[in-house]
């Protein structure tokens, strides 16, 4: 529903500063994901069928199981990938040099001028090595958001598109 109630809740839960919006004539936070912001929805405006549509789209790190960012990254133990699948920076470990933005095939990791490190999405790792969900699920009103492993999210979306092709 574009409610962005997954935006606030990973800044307060990271307890992120501020990033400055401004208004470009979209109901979206800012025009791309920043140090300082993790996790976006995009707001697509379009026309399906002569009527007006909103398209959405939440965009934040998709955690790859072979990251490009890790792969691209000179420093050790600057991005790591947990037993989980979690990909996370370690900002005592990053030189600053900004590899992993090159790496990373959406255009996820993003270098903060305040402290001279990457940042991206944690997943809140902290949260799901104690058996919680991120804090983006934890506050969708809608359930459309959705953790678990790999497995469980393919048959839950197997499931959705059994419904919709019963539903026509």
């Amino acid at each position: 529903i574009g409610c962005k109630a997954c935006e606030v809740a990973c800044q307060e839960w990271n307890d992120l500063p501020n990033a400055r919006t401004v208004q470009e004539g979209s109901y979206q936070t800012l025009p791309t994901l920043h140090a300082n912001f993790w996790n976006l929805i995009k707001f697509t405006e379009t026309e399906v069928d002569g009527n007006f549509s909103w398209l959405m789209r939440k965009d934040q790190c998709m955690h790859c199981a072979d990251p490009g960012c890790l792969k691209a990254c000179p420093a050790p133990g600057a991005i790591v990938q947990y037993s989980n699948g979690i990909v996370d920076v370690n900002p005592d470990q990053c030189i600053g040099c900004r590899l992993c933005e090159t790496g990373c095939p959406f255009d996820v990791p993003r270098f903060s001028e305040r402290t001279g490190k990457m940042s991206k999405c944690t997943l809140c790792v902290d949260r799901t090595t104690v058996g919680l969900e991120p804090a983006c699920v934890k506050a969708c009103p809608t359930g459309c958001l959705h953790f678990g492993t790999k497995s469980s999210m393919q048959a839950l979306g197997n499931e959705r598109v059994k419904q919709l092709k019963a539903d026509g």
